[in-house]
């Protein structure tokens, strides 16, 4: 529902928490920050969304699909080529000062409900499948060994993309995510041309 002057309101609000909560997290975001930053009254908020919590399932699941959409929109090349791509989708967020939104809502998982955990958990499953996918492209391939443990592979790239997140805020390297990626995917080629 937008005001008469014409502003979408609903999905600046989903815009705006998005930032606020991958820039301070679940706890350190309100209706009354928000409203300051819209330029509108709390009252508007609740409008739209009755609850804090409605509000972050919405923004979650915003978040989640936009995210689907990014990852669906990168080159197809060589799948651990993509996995270095996909870094870079990280790397965005980086450059922002910012957290994954969903990174950053696991890390108040207390503060939240259902809803958005449904939500998170379904952002971590689509990704981690995604990844298993292109490993499992890859050793179809020949350009992983055989024998790798496939889920723990990409659980362990996913982890150490948004554990990059946290560094790279911490020193100012948005490339991080990419560079350890880049390595991670050489070091495991490597380890396959020696088998």
């Amino acid at each position: 529902m937008a005001r008469p002057s014409g502003r979408p309101i609903r999905d600046e609000l989903i815009d705006v928490a998005t930032q606020m909560i991958s820039d301070v997290g679940v706890t350190g975001f309100s209706y009354g920050g928000l409203a300051k930053q819209l330029g509108i009254s709390a009252p508007t908020i609740h409008h739209h969304f009755k609850t804090k919590e409605d509000l972050i399932a919405a923004v979650a699941e915003k978040y989640r699909l936009d995210f689907a959409e990014s990852v669906r929109q990168l080159p197809t090349t060589d799948p651990l080529d993509q996995i270095t791509s996909y870094a870079t989708l990280f790397a965005r967020t980086a450059e922002t000062d910012s957290l994954c939104l969903c990174g950053a809502v696991s890390a108040d998982w207390l503060a939240v409900g259902e809803r958005t955990r449904a939500e998170i958990e379904a952002f971590f499953a689509e990704q981690t499948t995604w990844l298993e996918a292109r490993l499992t492209e890859a050793v179809e391939s020949g350009e992983l060994a055989e024998g790798l443990p496939i889920g723990t592979l990409a659980s362990t790239i996913l982890s150490m993309l948004e554990g990059s997140l946290l560094i790279a805020r911490a020193n100012g390297d948005a490339g991080l995510p990419v560079d350890i990626t880049a390595l991670l995917t050489h070091l495991v080629r490597t380890g396959a041309a020696n088998a």
